[in-house]
């Protein structure tokens, strides 16, 4: 090897569009070629003897060889690379060596990101305290051997932390911080939600290129080799990369006293996370790439923006400008129970102004009447202070330092009113000082806000299933038949009364329980219409329905709640049942009174005097059989038209007395009969030749209808028969489903019941 020759051989390097360079991309279709250059001759001496003409050696400096005069190679990550080339004779000896030559691979897509959109002024964000920036637009991208980034900020030059975590307290959301946000469109509130976000996290979407063109066939001129955009589904594509993108929003609770008042804000990737494979493992690069951008803020004072309303919301989330209202006051709320609440003040653009200072003690007053009826110093009717309290819940919040919020607890109660049984239509208003902190002279403005809700007694929407109203105590009472028993009503109504319930007691109590599961067993547990949830989930498996997927753990809730969503999830008709529209009630079966039987039965008809009116029907009892037959009354008229054989002489009635068997009247002719039974239509079973209507009174008596329907629901799971269920059969299913419904508070009742609260 000492006699190695290292000054004539050389190599040239030519990159993907064959020009010579010593730098490419590390992409498949951008290769770097070299080329062997072998001296003819050594000291004038010809050497070509001396050397294998056919194979080169060299190395690409990355662990791989390539073995001919021409090699060509693709490196797979970025890096410098000292390319080597030896020569070797027929023997495979080495001959002859070049100098080692450096060539630079880069990434076609680099490690980076920008910010654009958002920044003014040579990056200034110009903004005021407590309000979202302009829009600021996050681009990044990475190369294809390296995992998508996410991005990181820290502030500077503010006294606020960064980052709010509800996890650590969950009212940490009532300090002064600094965050970034992402706006996004809820569907189901039909609004946008800003959410804080402590990282920067972009979407990803991959990169494909490919070569496109070729060089002149000579080899020789200018290239039209180019690297082009394509897709994942087109010839020779290549993944070369990924880029990201996200829309942000940066908002301070911090405010500036003068113009030069600067809050740093840096974005950036962190370096340690940028890996790379190499022949020995994977290493750090370190590449030189953006990784680093710094915005400066400047944040106007709270003192030039107007205060404008105070929000009461349940926890002091208000929701920012133009985003949801996700955390208002419930307009369902009960009697009796705590309502808490917490009041922020807004400026005119709906943000939150916590550069404030506020008095101590708001001004409170609750009125009767709804907003947006309640017109601040006009209407409104103050309720009495007898039957509400707002008690300060502020000092168990005392590890918040910040004074710009009022936390307290309103209860209202009305059992000595009239109306305790009714909804109260409540709104809670508000009144507070407060003073700017910010300038140098107190500043204080006053703003009121409202709050309207609706307080339900507790179980004011009830609804009682079919056999919910047995009277456990009644029947316990009708078997003691022993005098001495009669009056031990300690036994029967204070102990057996209390465990097993009476007619009207709730159908929580046990008898009730034990009654309505033995009676509705089938209803319960094998109509798919009225089962419980968890019988329709035994029946879906029972029957290897695919179709039906619930997770069983979904089921598992309270007894009382469990109840009340297997009643409310039958369907509508179902669940209210039929009103019986049932008009031929006639016949009384005994009962002179008729509460039950014979309703549309009505007087007795004198059938020599009784004038009948076509639409007025009338009916007819057949003595023989007992039975009630309806009479159509208009039948008639086809034979009478034109005939005045009545007291009035009006066309449209026809005397009952005409009713017999001859084919003409007085006044009438074969073409044009007035009477008889072939003719009337009414299917009467009579004798086949009378004379009058006394024949047809021996078998028939006649009556006038009470018309009217029984109304009765029948068929439903419901019962509205009791006077226990307080919903009405009439209730329309869109005043039964939605938020702030009947159900929906007939559900926040159970909740509440369960929890023990009330």
């Amino acid at each position: 090897m000492s006699d190695i020759k290292v000054n004539y051989a050389i190599f040239d390097v030519e990159d993907y569009k064959r020009e010579a360079k010593l730098s490419s991309y590390n992409l498949p279709f951008t290769p770097l070629t070299f080329k062997a250059r072998i001296p003819s001759s050594l000291g004038g001496q010809d050497v070509t003897t001396q050397y294998n003409t056919l194979k080169a050696t060299f190395d690409f400096g990355d662990g791989t060889f390539g073995n001919s005069l021409t090699s060509t190679h693709v490196y797979e990550y970025p890096g410098v690379y000292n390319v080597r080339m030896v020569l070797r004779d027929c023997n495979n000896n080495s001959i002859l060596a070049s100098y080692s030559t450096d060539v630079e691979i880069v990434d076609y897509i680099t490690n980076t990101f920008t910010v654009a959109g958002g920044p003014v002024l040579t990056n200034i964000l110009c903004l005021s305290t407590g309000e979202f920036s302009n829009a600021i637009t996050i681009n990044s991208q990475s190369p294809f051997y390296q995992d998508f980034q996410d991005i990181f900020y820290s502030v500077s030059g503010s006294d606020v932390p960064n980052y709010y975590n509800l996890k650590s307290n969950k009212f940490n959301n009532l300090k002064k911080f600094s965050s970034f946000y992402k706006k996004e469109y809820i569907e189901s509130l039909s609004g946008y939600e800003y959410e804080d976000i402590n990282k920067i996290t972009l979407s990803s979407a991959s990169i494909y290129k490919r070569l496109s063109g070729n060089n002149h066939a000579s080899g020789k001129g200018p290239s039209a080799f180019q690297i082009v955009t394509t897709t994942l589904e087109a010839l020779s594509s290549v993944n070369v990369g990924s880029s990201g993108k996200q829309v942000i929003y940066f908002k301070t609770d911090d405010q500036g006293l003068h113009r030069n008042d600067i809050i740093n804000i840096s974005l950036f990737k962190d370096r340690n996370n940028i890996f790379s494979p190499s022949t020995t493992g994977y290493k750090n690069n370190n590449y030189i790439n953006n990784f680093t951008v710094t915005l400066s803020s400047l944040v106007g004072a709270a003192s030039a923006q107007h205060l404008s309303s105070i929000k009461i919301t349940s926890n002091g989330i208000p929701g920012e400008g133009d985003s949801v209202r996700t955390f208002d006051i419930s307009p369902v709320q009960f009697k009796g129970l705590d309502i808490p609440f917490i009041l922020s003040p807004k400026n005119s653009n709906y943000y939150t102004m916590k550069s404030l200072s506020s008095h101590k003690y708001p001004i409170f007053e609750l009125l009767s009447g709804r907003s947006p009826e309640i017109v601040p110093g006009v209407s409104g009717v103050p309720v009495s202070t007898t039957h509400y309290t707002i008690q300060t819940l502020s000092a168990t919040l005392s590890t918040i330092n910040t004074n710009f919020w009022y936390r307290g607890v309103l209860n209202f109660n009305d059992i000595t009113l009239p109306i305790s049984g009714e909804p109260a239509f409540l709104t809670l208003s508000a009144k507070c000082p407060y003073d700017n902190t910010a300038t140098t002279t107190t500043a204080t403005n006053t703003v009121t806000g409202y709050a309207s809700f609706t307080c339900y007694p507790k179980n004011y929407y009830e609804a009682y299933k079919q056999n919910e109203d047995f009277d456990f105590e009644q029947t316990i009472k009708d078997l003691r038949f022993q005098e001495v028993l009669l009056d031990k009503n300690i036994l029967f109504t204070d102990f057996i009364g209390t465990i097993f319930g009476s007619v009207s007691s709730s159908y929580t109590v046990l008898g009730k329980k034990l009654w309505e599961k033995i009676q509705n067993f089938t209803s319960n547990n094998s109509d798919i219409d009225t089962c419980d949830i968890n019988s329709l989930i035994n029946l879906s498996n029972l029957t290897d329905d695919d179709g039906l997927i619930f997770d069983r753990s979904l089921a598992q809730q309270p007894e009382l709640v469990d109840r009340l969503m297997s009643v409310l999830s039958v369907n509508y008709n179902k669940f209210r049942g039929t009103q019986n529209k049932f008009d031929e009630n006639y016949d009384p079966q005994g009962h002179t009174t008729k509460t039950t039987y014979g309703k549309n039965l009505s007087s007795l008809i004198d059938s020599q005097t009784y004038e009948v009116s076509a639409g007025t029907d009338i009916v007819a009892y057949e003595k023989f059989s007992e039975t009630y037959t309806r009479l159509n009354t208009y039948q008639p008229l086809s034979a009478l038209s034109g005939y005045r054989g009545t007291s009035s002489g009006n066309f449209q009635t026809y005397m009952l007395s005409n009713f017999n068997t001859s084919s003409t009247n007085p006044g009438g002719s074969e073409k044009n009969p007035t009477s008889g039974a072939p003719y009337w239509g009414w299917p009467l079973v009579l004798p086949a030749t009378y004379d009058s209507i006394t024949e047809v009174d021996k078998f028939y008596d006649f009556y006038s209808i009470l018309p009217g329907y029984d109304n009765s629901i029948e068929g439903g799971l419901i019962d509205y028969g009791t006077g226990l269920t307080t919903l009405t059969y009439s209730t329309p299913m869109s005043s039964l489903i939605g938020d702030n419904n009947v159900f929906d508070v007939m559900i926040r009742n159970s909740l509440f019941s369960s929890l023990s609260l009330f």
